[in-house]
């Protein structure tokens, strides 16, 4: 049975709050050049001698420092290189076409370890840490749900295998996120939004946010000419059935199974060429129009169902605008309090170090 790893996945995705994929991060190793010449009476030229890191010394580069903790190359290879791979390729550290994007994901995931250390420390700080009896709690409720979803015997180690993690990992990478969430909780949890802020969102976007365009239920016929057109068109006057005829005759394959139906189409779509826009914005309820020439052909297009533009009353988008700014206003307090453990943590980050 193929075995899937969505949720091994989501777990680093929430953990860390950026997308990155799977892989193993490049090891480059930095070559220190000492070029020592002495040159004096009697005494010969000293040749140069290359030093070269080792594997382990790479490993112990620090990439960021906060406040008494350092984080290492190790500590980036294990938490994030490991989803470089799947996002960008076995071939992502040399891979030119990609080499902007692998940077930017490599200082996201630089960021996101940050972000983790500052979190995990001023849990400790402020005292925010749940109970061991609760965390433990949370991690079996959690591993019992992952299990579930692999029945097979020896399914779920291998999706373990198969994203570079043990049994042991994967629990404290859960007890980590227990202790960020409840940090998180803990920034936003006297955050709300009134109704006079929903008031004010409601009215300085109701024509656009919250309304609905003028426009029309749009059917339409698709041929390569006109004169076939022309006489599609003198079918319809005669009394043919239009959604007959375009199954029949309709060359547009997402719309001719449906009697050429595409649906509501607003007179502001910017989705559909202007010409084909122009050929019914202007057509009275049922009408159909004369021939419209477009890049794609011929049209002859019918509309029914027209409306003017309709605002949305505020009582059915209320609780919409609420959660829209109440996440809003958790983001930015929560971004604002990290910057400001960023500045007391002294953090510094080395980003060509990456």
């Amino acid at each position: 049975m193929k075995v899937t790893y969505d949720f091994l996945k989501q777990l680093f995705y929430k953990i860390f709050k950026f997308r990155i994929s799977e892989g193993k991060i490049l090891k480059k190793i930095k070559k220190l050049i000492a070029v020592v010449a002495i040159l004096t009476i009697a005494v010969s030229a000293m040749g140069c001698k290359m030093i070269e890191k080792t594997p382990e010394a790479i490993q112990k580069t620090v990439l960021a420092t906060v406040g008494n903790e350092k984080i290492t190359k190790a500590d980036f290879d294990k938490q994030v290189a490991p989803q470089l791979k799947q996002q960008f390729g076995e071939d992502y550290a040399t891979n030119a076409k990609v080499k902007d994007q692998v940077k930017q994901a490599k200082t996201q995931g630089l960021t996101g370890l940050v972000n983790q250390s500052i979190l995990l420390q001023k849990a400790t700080e402020l005292n925010l840490k749940p109970s061991d009896d609760e965390i433990n709690k949370q991690i079996d409720e959690t591993m019992s749900g992952y299990k579930t979803q692999y029945p097979e015997e020896g399914q779920f180690e291998d999706a373990l295998k198969q994203a570079g993690l043990t049994e042991d990992e994967l629990k404290d990478s859960l007890k980590k996120q227990i202790i960020i969430t409840a940090v998180q909780q803990d920034i936003v949890k006297d955050i709300t939004v009134t109704d006079d802020e929903v008031q004010a969102e409601y009215d300085k976007n109701k024509d656009t946010k919250y309304s609905v365009g003028a426009g029309a239920t749009v059917a339409h016929i698709l041929v390569a000419d006109e004169d076939t057109a022309k006489k599609l068109k003198a079918k319809l006057d005669a009394g043919a059935d239009f959604a007959t005829l375009a199954k029949e005759n309709s060359t547009d394959p997402g719309s001719k199974d449906k009697g050429g139906s595409l649906g509501f189409v607003a007179y502001n779509s910017t989705q559909l060429v202007p010409e084909f826009i122009e050929g019914f914005k202007n057509l009275k309820e049922g009408e159909v129009s004369a021939p419209v020439k477009s890049q794609y052909g011929y049209h002859i297009i019918k509309a029914t169902g027209l409306k003017g533009a309709e605002v949305t009353p505020l009582d059915q988008v209320k609780d919409q605008i609420k959660q829209t700014l109440l996440q809003q206003k958790q983001k930015d307090t929560a971004t604002s309090k990290i910057e400001e453990w960023k500045t007391e943590l002294k953090v510094k980050t080395h980003e060509d170090e990456l």
